[in-house]
């Protein structure tokens, strides 16, 4: 089976500095040096206050090994203080659930912006602090983040401390050494991406470990078996829908239209949406602060490297080991997932490509930056290209979304263990950057799909670290309240897309594929947060069979589609140069399936004469977040029978490499549980009892 993947080297990891779901830092500058002295972690000392968050905790689980040995380049996520976090979060959840008097009353980001984000002088502030710097400094217009994209000496003279080479299990990663501050006047209340875990975060895609799963189900089997074609028979293709992706990392852009052609089947049009916080200009900030500042460096990616020899091997690395996306940047495997999946399955849509990049050129013994080489694709003699990519900057990505208000639905595919983030990102209670760019795009009326996870109840789990859990642990984002949570089963159909069994959870006892232990397909992602309250809808659930009850916590999934690999649907990789197709799985599949499938319905909810009613701006068809919808959609028993599979049989406990399984979660039993959520929407069904029109 081909299996191309984008590298991910630990190197690479950590110089690159994963900022996915805000964890960690972006950038490339050097390479780690071949051997450190070691050393315990230094005291978490300073000579200044530090009243903001920047994930100290998870530094203080670390190892410190040295210090940095020259300069590297980064990009973080300031959030100065917001006006009204708290009262962003609360109006996403009314304004998605059916009865509240703000239902469907969706925001634009200029709005979310001037009621909740941060008030214009504190974001200037911010922004004149960091940009008398050096750094680079963009912004959006739902003023929730500020970008910050610079050098590690740039840093560290504006928070006073750093940079040094921590261990945290197998990786490394950059960090500062000791406790970063600024000015108590500077009104900055978090610093993401200031502590890289780069293991912590990572995507859901699957590949069959063992066995040989041939070119996986097509599009036209899933549609069947999920009863998309009962949709595609009434017309509903996701016509006039915006379906957005979260990009992990670059698609060949040949690849959509020669799947579509491999399987005799239409798709839609992909459109790449680069990420471009707008410059905050040194003439709006006060007059201290001088010209020449550098731009974001924000910048369209660079083409996706074609494969040069028969094998599709990826093409190598610079001499140092640090990635150099100008010169080698290889398909992601992800991305060509969520593409295939979405564009297939809803081929009617406008479909959005998110992709951050940034570069620009830097003097990698000084580290001052040429700000006459920003968003380039090349430097000068004697200087040194910083750049990042994709599933580095998923975050960067978000805010776009949110900043242009194109896509009527998103789909991610990623996360990591809810409490190996630092406050900063998501804390206790449900604050910090996730929660609030999340609830931002529930205000717009934007639903958003995210994988559950692949590991069972054991998300923390990372075995490439050398992390292993002593208790049970889900995913973020998937257990933020406004998203939906997506889990996954195993699909028996034949070759028309007709069952030919019960469909059952996705767990190592299904998949055929593996054991069982961590990264050997586990399973559906689910059980309960310890972070985030459960929200309104999720109120009085009673859990049974085994199943620990939500104590007023958060429980995922929401829902279920296909992921387990050995039913996986096929995905290709470099199809236009002679690349193959190969049955991929993991809750990566099941997210892109949910949001194809709920452009259908927001087709059918912008045709039909009362889905409108009580909505309002330009995307009256809208319905926010659609978890609510399907809980009450489930309260009635009648209704549940009709649109929800519900799956009975599975379970997602994991076992650790050498070790008994982790007990007392999650079991699927009949109704809602912590494996499959409510089951699968059946397609046609469902758009049946959102609009009250028939589908057949």
């Amino acid at each position: 089976m081909f299996r191309m993947q984008r590298i991910q080297t630990a190197a690479a990891a950590v110089i690159a500095a994963s900022l996915l779901a805000a964890c960690g830092g972006g950038g490339a500058g050097s390479a780690l040096p071949t051997s450190n002295g070691g050393g315990n972690l230094p005291p978490i000392t300073s000579t200044g206050p530090s009243s903001f968050r920047w994930g100290q905790r998870m530094l203080q689980q670390a190892t410190y090994i040295g210090p940095l040995t020259k300069p590297v380049a980064l990009a973080m996520l300031a959030q100065p203080q917001l006006q009204n976090e708290a009262g962003l979060i609360s109006y996403a959840q009314q304004a998605s659930t059916p009865g509240n008097p703000n239902y469907r009353h969706f925001l634009s980001p200029q709005q979310i912006g001037q009621i909740y984000g941060a008030a214009p002088e504190s974001s200037a502030k911010v922004s004149a602090y960091f940009q008398q710097y050096g750094i680079g400094v963009g912004s959006w217009p739902q003023n929730l983040v500020l970008s910050l994209v610079g050098t590690s000496t740039q840093f560290t003279a504006a928070l006073g401390v750093k940079f040094g080479y921590y261990q945290y299990g197998k990786e490394r990663f950059i960090a500062p050494i000791g406790t970063p501050h600024v000015a108590g006047s500077i009104p900055l209340a978090a610093l993401n991406a200031l502590v890289p875990i780069a293991s912590q975060v990572h995507n859901f895609l699957i590949r069959p470990s063992t066995g040989t799963f041939g070119p996986g189900l097509s599009p036209q089997q899933v549609a069947r078996a999920f009863d998309f074609s009962g949709a595609y028979n009434a017309g509903l293709t996701g016509s006039g829908i915006g379906l957005g992706i979260i990009g992990t990392g670059p698609i060949d852009p040949n690849d959509v239209p020669y799947y579509g052609a491999a399987f005799h089947t239409r798709v839609a049009t992909i459109s790449l949406i680069p990420t471009s916080p707008l410059f905050v200009n040194p003439a709006t900030i006060p007059a201290l602060i001088g010209p020449g500042f550098p731009a974001t460096g924000f910048t369209m990616p660079p083409p996706v490297t074609t494969p040069l020899n028969p094998n599709f091997l990826p093409c190598e690395l610079s001499g140092s080991g640090v990635p150099n996306f100008q010169t080698c940047n290889v398909e992601d495997g992800e991305a060509q997932l969520d593409t295939e999946a979405t564009a297939s399955l809803a081929p009617g849509v406008n479909e959005n490509f998110y992709l951050a990049y940034y570069s620009y050129c830097y003097n990698a013994t000084t580290g001052v930056v040429d700000t006459a080489n920003v968003g380039v694709t090349g430097c000068p003699s004697g200087e040194t290209l910083g750049d990042a990519e994709g599933i580095q900057l998923a975050d960067f990505e978000i805010q776009q979304a949110i900043a242009d208000n194109r896509s009527d639905v998103l789909s991610l595919s990623y996360g990591g263990g809810e409490t190996s983030f630092g406050s900063a990102y998501v804390g206790p209670g449900g604050t910090g950057l996730g929660p609030a760019e999340f609830a931002a795009l529930a205000a717009e009326g934007i639903a958003v799909f995210v994988a559950s996870g692949d590991n069972g109840n054991a998300d923390c789990a990372n075995p490439a670290a050398g992390l292993y859990p002593t208790s049970p642990c889900v995913s973020y984002p998937a257990s933020d309240a406004n998203v939906v949570a997506v889990g996954g089963v195993n699909l028996p159909v034949d070759g028309a897309g007709n069952l030919l069994g019960q469909i059952t959870a996705w767990a190592d006892q299904t998949t055929l594929g593996g054991d069982g232990t961590f990264g050997n397909n586990v399973g559906s992602g689910g059980g309960v947060s310890v972070l985030i309250p459960a929200p309104p809808w999720q109120a009085g659930l009673t859990l049974t069979g085994g199943n620990p009850q939500l104590g007023g916590f958060r429980g995922i999934p929401d829902i279920s589609m296909d992921a387990d690999p050995y039913t996986g649907q096929g995905v290709g990789f470099y199809i236009a140069e002679g690349g193959t197709i190969a049955a991929l799985g993991g809750t990566s599949m099941a997210a892109p399936q949910a949001a194809a499938q709920w452009a259908l319905v927001l087709q059918a909810c912008k045709q039909s004469a009362t889905c409108g009613n009580g909505s309002t701006g330009p995307y009256s068809y809208r319905l926010g977040n659609p978890a609510p919808l399907f809980y009450q959609i489930a309260s009635a028993r009648a209704n549940y029978a009709s649109v929800f599979y519900d799956v009975q049989y599975g379970e997602n406990q994991a076992n650790q490499n050498g070790g008994g399984p982790i007990t007392g979660c999650c079991f699927s039993t009949p109704g809602y549980d912590l494996v499959t959520g409510l089951g699968v929407p059946m397609t046609g069904r469902l758009i049946t009892a959102i609009t009250q029109t028939p589908v057949n």
